[in-house]
């Protein structure tokens, strides 16, 4: 192997562990944004069948 391939394959990895990082530091984001998502449409629905008559 070249200089320059190994060279590659560092650069490489570290691009990998930094992507990596910050996806496990978004992750909790954007779980709890999915949640507040899925809590807000849960309430909004509940709102809008309150003011219906059977």
């Amino acid at each position: 192997m070249e200089t320059r391939d190994l060279i590659y394959i560092i650069v490489a990895l570290l691009v990998a562990v930094a992507i990596v990082t910050v996806f496990f530091w978004l992750l909790p984001f954007i779980v709890v944004l999915i949640i507040a998502y899925v809590i807000y449409i849960f309430l909004k629905d509940g709102s809008q069948q309150k003011g219906k008559i059977n």
